[in-house]
């Protein structure tokens, strides 16, 4: 409100004391007088025993509210409703009562109903209540209101579902009649509660003579006795608790079927509880049972079980020791969810081990950022959100031909210079490229100009004119394009030659690195200086449509730069990318992609119209720059490399006996670390309803690393096979390379990542190793020697895994319940304690039946 309009206000009351006293009338000072009461509330009806709240307007003659005044209340009954000052109404007892407010004498009324609160829940106590023939018990009905109060003045009205067996008075004294169930039930206003109450034998059954030799799953067997029911519906049996078929019965024997082991929990051979119920009372006998598998495990020794019929259960004989379990979805993508229970059992009878405590499983120690959060841990992230991308646009523009592009180009009667190879550029050459606008973009672009700082056998790099440096690093781009020339180029020969359809695109016989300050500006999901490189699809296809002889129309990718083409950010000592860091991060960045463009390559060379799934390109991806970091560190596949023969210098000082150190493995297990420590809720697979989890770039890698060392005879047998295919894709892929079931890989892989290393333990087979890295010694000194600003503890965990701890014996809820594990997903369990007899264990669904599909289950006993 402005001033002036303030002053206006204030003003109007002058003027009418002037006028009044200048005249004749009734003065208009002081206090209106209240002509009017209006008396509202929530509702016009209330319950006995509820409260509401008044609420009185009051106005004068000319309908103008009024305020100030003093309000006062009264009732028209108090034994109805009673009325606070404040204005509370309570109901007390049902009828019609009115409400008064009353304000400088003028009144308002409100009339309410009070009724009876509805009822909303009926409780009978005892819930299981229970009475011998000819005598007789008390129940007890309880009818409450909406807000949980117990009323009071309600009649109840009881009845019995089968008189001849009990009947029920009135007040709830029941007297039992027959043996048997019967339902009770206690009824007030439209509510009602029952419960199934049981009318016991004066005689209670017997059984003085059990089954004869051990029962199996649907064998037959016999219970003698007195006091049985006299036919078949007059007796239940149940062997562990699994109700078992009555075939014949009289008084004093009963026939039945063992229920199947599907119905019955699964438990270590010996003695079985069998209950019989009759005449509305039970008799226990015990009886010889054998539901489980025989195996038996020395040390050293493991087990792969996968089918259902194998894993629903399953004894271990033995003294004790240790075993390590693994129980994994091998459905083929992660947005399969399975639910299920591991239950474990032994023999009380033998010697009870008595059950853990329910407690909850302790909480993973995961990192505050279970990853490195530097450059090379944020391009990785951002690295998945681009293949999704190339994903997309693969399928958008579908095949480019490019076989017999390159076909017609070497037709007679096209030109040579389109025909024949052409000659790399020259050191110092000044060309054009194009640039996309944004790394979302594939039409709008700019062309940049770039100098040729490198022209080598396989690679030629080129500056951009812009970048911060330009002119003043060529040395250093020297070294990184040697690098690719003489050890990368041949380590991607191991997946494929990158240049296999160059003659369809550049044919200059060589891979370009466009190094451009662009890249450091590129948004990934809205954050710049994410990427560190990338390389797309669109440089396969044509920057305009191209029709080929046959009429086929190849679609076009205005950005394309018509070759094999990796893209990266340049130093920017102004932005915090020194010479140093970025020679540090950019080596493994360049292998990585390079073997993008091998797998587009070899893809496009089969006329694919599908691009190989991402956890997979991944993977594979990660493995060739894990080759070339084994170059670094001078080892070799299968040595077991360990913190002191090479990983160390991953984040060392550049001084000392690291001088040229290099981001090389370490984080393959930072993101590995990440899925270990969450491994219950991570998949190596893509969720085809979601992003990509980045720790596949550690989990994935790990599994095919695993894949390759288990079941390859050499690693280019296995990676090369993967990567030049046509249209084999993902867990089809792996599984067809390997000939082997994706069930086995992932099993033994499980239990290869939880037996790798462990402290004593003895292992014979050798798939239950990662024989080329040594995952305790790298997690226990990343834990102990890298440190994030400030001196932070980055990996808290020197062993990360999530294991749950499980004892010989019975295991509870907490432990052997499984919500909702995604495909390509494990539970790890180590067992171990004192073993007093047989330790069953089972895979099984969440209510104890069949196992459900796609889970299996790998066990190794190392001690």
């Amino acid at each position: 409100m402005s001033l002036l309009h303030r002053q206006a206000r204030v003003s109007l009351p002058l003027i009418a004391f002037t006028l009044a006293a200048c005249g004749g009338g009734e003065p208009t000072t002081g206090p209106r007088p209240v002509a009017r009461v209006d008396v509202t509330a929530p509702s016009s009806v209330m319950d006995v025993g509820e409260t509401m709240q008044l609420t009185v307007r009051y106005y004068d003659a000319q309908s103008a509210q009024l305020t100030g005044r003093t309000v006062t209340y009264s009732s028209s009954n108090v034994s109805i409703a009673t009325v606070t000052p404040s204005g509370a109404v309570t109901s007390v007892a049902v009828g019609a009562v009115t409400v008064r407010a009353t304000v400088d004498g003028e009144d308002g009324t409100l009339a309410i109903t009070v009724v009876r609160p509805p009822v909303v829940t009926m409780v009978i106590t005892p819930t299981n209540p229970s009475v011998k023939e000819g005598e007789t018990i008390t129940l007890a009905a309880q009818p409450y209101d909406p807000s949980g109060n117990l009323l009071t003045d309600r009649v109840v009205t009881w009845a019995s579902a089968d008189p001849a067996r009990a009947s029920v008075s009135n007040v709830g004294l029941v007297t039992g009649i027959t043996p048997g169930y019967v339902y009770i039930r206690a009824s007030a206003d439209t509510k009602t509660d029952s419960v199934n109450l049981r009318v016991r034998a004066l005689n209670a059954p017997s059984i003085t003579g059990g089954p004869a030799g051990e029962l199996v799953p649907g064998a037959n067997g016999t219970i003698t006795g007195v006091h049985f029911g006299p036919g078949i519906p007059d007796n239940a049996v149940f062997v562990n608790g699994a109700q078992a078929s009555v075939t014949a019965a009289s008084a004093t024997s009963v026939d039945f079927v063992v229920p199947s082991i599907a119905q019955l929990p699964c438990t270590a051979t010996g003695p079985a509880q069998i209950m019989l119920v009759a005449n509305g009372d039970t008799a226990f006998a015990t009886a010889g049972l054998r539901v489980a598998t025989a195996r038996q495990l020395a040390v050293g020794a493991s087990l792969l079980l996968t089918s259902q019929a194998d894993l629903i259960c399953n004894e271990f004989e033995g003294n004790g020791g240790r075993y390590l379990i693994t129980a994994f979805n091998y459905a083929t993508n992660a947005g399969t969810r399975v639910s299920f229970r591991l239950p474990g059992s032994a023999q009380p009878a033998v010697g009870a081990v008595p059950a853990a405590s329910e407690e909850p499983l302790p909480v993973p120690r995961v990192p505050a950022s279970a990853l490195l959060d530097d450059a090379a841990g944020r391009h990785l992230r951002g690295h998945a959100t681009l293949m999704a991308q190339e994903r997309d646009l693969a399928r958008k523009l579908g095949r480019p031909h490019l076989k017999r592009r390159a076909a017609e180009r070497r037709r007679a009667d096209v030109p040579a210079n389109l025909a024949a190879p052409q000659p790399p550029p020259n050191v110092g050459d000044n060309l054009s490229y194009r640039m996309r606008q944004t790394l979302g973009s594939f039409s709008d672009y700019d062309e940049v100009d770039f100098r040729v700082v490198y022209s080598g056998t396989k690679l030629v790099i080129l500056e951009d004119a812009t970048a911060p440096l330009a002119g003043t690093m060529d040395q250093e781009y020297v070294k990184l394009g040697e690098e690719f020339d003489q050890v990368m180029y041949d380590l991607l020969l191991t997946f494929g030659d990158p240049l296999v359809v160059d003659s369809a695109l550049d044919n200059n016989g060589r891979l370009l690195a466009l190094f451009s300050p662009r890249v450091n500006n590129y948004e990934v999901n809205g954050v710049s200086n994410q990427i560190l490189g990338f390389v797309t699809i669109c440089d396969f296809f044509p920057r305009v449509p191209v029709t080929l002889d046959d009429g086929t129309v190849i679609p076009a990718c205005p950005v394309s730069n018509e070759g094999e083409v990796f893209y990266a950010l340049v130093p920017d000592p102004a932005a915090g990318w020194s010479i140093s860091f970025w020679r540090r991060l950019i080596r493994s960045t360049l292998i990585h992609e390079a073997k993008h463009i091998t797998s587009y390559a070899w893809r496009y060379y089969y006329d694919a119209s599908e691009l190989e799934e991402i956890w997979l390109e991944e993977a594979t991806a990660q493995v060739a720059s894990e080759m070339w970091a084994r170059t670094i560190y001078q080892r070799g596949q299968g040595q077991d490399i360990g913190w002191d023969e090479g990983p160390h210098c991953d984040y060392a000082p550049e001084s000392g006996a690291c001088p040229d150190p290099a981001e090389a493995i370490l984080h393959h297990f930072s993101f590995l670390y990440s899925h270990y420590a969450a491994s219950e809720t991570k998949s190596i697979l893509n969720d085809p309803s979601g992003a990509v989890d980045p720790v596949v770039y550690g989990s994935s890698w790990s599994f095919v690393r695993y894949v390759t060392d288990a079941y390859a005879a050499n690693e280019s047998q296995l990676l090369g096979a993967l990567v030049q295919v046509q249209n084999d894709r993902g867990v089809a892929n792996i599984a067809g390379k390997t000939g082997k079931p994706f069930s086995e890989l992932l099993g033994m892989w499980s239990l290869a990542s939880l037996a790798d290393n462990y402290p004593g333990a003895t292992v014979a087979d050798p798939r239950l190793q990662l024989p080329s890295w040594n995952s305790r010694d790298l997690f226990q000194n990343m834990s102990r020697n890298v440190r994030g600003e400030g001196g932070s503890v980055i990996f808290p965990a020197e062993w990360p895994l999530q294991v749950r701890q499980v004892q010989f014996g019975t295991f509870t809820s907490a432990r052997s319940d499984v919500n909702s594990l995604r495909g390509g997903s494990f539970v790890a369990w180590e067992l171990s304690g004192a073993q007093l007899g047989p330790q069953a264990l089972a895979i099984r669904s969440l209510t104890g039946g069949v196992p459900p599909n796609f889970i299996g289950m790998a066990i190794v006993r190392i001690q």
